[in-house]
């Protein structure tokens, strides 16, 4: 499982970041953005390009709605262009083949 989370908070700012939580806060590192880009295409944007927020930024839980996992296309989009760059495979058929629907087109 990994620390890469969607967080929607009470603002309708939908971020994706590295989430540590603790009882009453939760510390996001490399937050970024979701953003609309089209017919079935999301972007990811800066969030707070005019603050240092490089160690993290710590937020209280009563303005998250929801923490969840992003599905594995966006996982892999954001690892590659924010965090380790390791991406985890499809769970595809033996050829490689996604299982049902198209993909998740992304850009940055």
């Amino acid at each position: 499982m990994s620390d890469v989370k969607i967080v929607r908070l009470t603002t309708g700012e939908e971020l994706v970041s590295k989430v540590k939580e603790s009882d009453e806060e939760i510390t996001l590192t490399n937050p970024t953005i979701l953003i609309p880009a089209g017919k079935d295409q999301l972007a990811f944007g800066q969030w707070m390009p005019y603050a240092e927020i490089s160690d993290g930024i710590t937020i209280n839980k009563k303005y998250v709605v929801f923490i969840t996992d992003p599905v594995t296309e966006l996982l892999n989009q954001y690892s590659s262009s924010f965090g380790s760059g390791i991406v985890v495979p499809d769970k595809g058929s033996i050829s490689g083949a996604p299982i049902g629907g198209a993909p998740l087109k992304l850009t940055t």
